[in-house]
């Protein structure tokens, strides 16, 4: 039992460590733009089968304090009417050809939207994500000022009980990256985020671009590390106040699809000390969840509570104030997901260990129709 204490607290250290800030785009007023300073801008949208996800973003986009010069949503061979909403609400429509041998669609999506776009800017959003007010003049101050390529993890508005199962989900994200400890900037990133990113043109082409991710599962990974090694700023950042998300709201089974899709592809490409610690962390949680259901039981038979169950229960009340605390900062999760959170880890394990057998034995993933292969060709420029 003392050991299992000891896995606790130093998961629970290990835990604030990791995502000790959640650097948020802040805006100076010096960095405020006119209403037409946003002229410069090509928003693009990969989508494939989004009719139901668009419009929140679409709204989002015609409501901004500063306007993109264009948006471009890529029609990735769609069999439901988003082409036509997308045109209806004043986007251009492009439609990117047939996927040709070697990449994966929202590479080619991605890489077929830069080549129709005409801005000196780009601002990739997936289509589930929707910009407040200012969003996107956040996003421009911080990618001006910080440059190379700027990525953001969405806020996750969740509405439905089913959605509080991604908690840790999204709490892992954003620690695997490295980005939020106490040493903020000054350590750069070891990964990025997929649904919002944002670049000048000049540094997506210095980078290689789409072309030279062609083939990653998780594109966005191996994107911003292409950025890092031809001498390009990686910056990471929480999206509260700038960019939110409501991921999966189809229902349960769409849930675990997407994120049984690439999370252990994820893992296998986290760095080694960071998956160590993250996985420190996990197992710290689960220790001090094992070890309060153990002592309850003791405690029942021997008919009186005694120190280890205050022991546990006090270790046990400081994991759950902890993951309370980290998930209003990346969502709208109920404060009894925290302090339930023996649920959701325990469907993150199982998930996970899912997503392992479809990574590693299946060696193939589906997702919006399409078998994608994770053994082909990973991106080779």
């Amino acid at each position: 039992m003392l050991y299992g204490s000891i896995i606790a607290i130093l998961g629970w250290i290990t835990g604030w460590f990791l995502l000790w800030r959640t650097g948020v785009c802040r805006v100076s007023p010096a960095e405020r733009k006119s209403p037409s300073g946003g002229g410069h801008v090509s928003v693009i949208v990969p989508a494939r089968n989004e009719e139901e996800r668009l419009p929140p973003l679409l709204a989002s986009l015609a409501a901004q304090s500063v306007p993109p010069g264009e948006i471009i949503v890529v029609d990735d061979g769609s069999t439901d009417g988003t082409a036509a909403l997308a045109r209806e609400s004043g986007a251009r429509v492009v439609a990117p050809g047939p996927l040709p041998a070697g990449w994966l669609g929202k590479p080619w999506a991605c890489h077929r939207g830069t080549q129709a776009a005409r801005g000196n800017v780009f601002v990739f959003l997936d289509a589930d994500t929707r910009l407040e007010e200012d969003g996107l003049e956040r996003l421009l101050a911080v990618q001006a000022r910080k440059g190379g390529l700027l990525s953001v993890q969405p806020y996750h508005e969740v509405k439905r009980p089913y959605e509080h199962l991604s908690a840790f989900f999204n709490l892992i994200v954003p620690a695997s990256t490295a980005a939020f400890t106490p040493f903020g900037d000054a350590v750069a990133p070891k990964a990025s985020f997929g649904p919002c990113i944002v670049c000048s043109r000049a540094d997506y082409a210095a980078a290689g671009g789409h072309r030279s991710v062609r083939g990653e599962v998780l594109e966005n990974l191996a994107l911003g590390r292409r950025f890092q090694a031809s001498g390009l700023p990686l910056v990471c950042r929480a999206g509260r106040g700038t960019v939110a998300f409501r991921m999966y709201p189809e229902g349960m089974g769409s849930l675990v699809r997407g994120w049984s899709k690439s999370f252990a592809s994820g893992a296998r490409t986290t760095a080694p000390p960071v998956l160590l610690a993250v996985v420190l962390w996990l197992a710290g949680g689960a220790s001090a969840g094992i070890r309060l259901g153990e002592t309850l039981v003791t405690a029942a038979i021997s008919a009186g509570p005694g120190l280890p169950l205050l022991i546990a229960a006090l270790i046990y009340a400081a994991y759950a104030l902890q993951i309370t605390v980290l998930l209003r900062r990346t969502g709208n999760f109920h404060p009894l997901t925290g302090l339930l959170y023996p649920v959701p880890l325990l469907f993150f394990f199982g998930l996970f260990g899912w997503s392992a057998v479809l990574t590693f034995l299946r060696k193939q993933v589906s997702w919006k129709g399409r078998d994608i292969s994770v053994t082909k060709n990973r991106g080779a420029s």
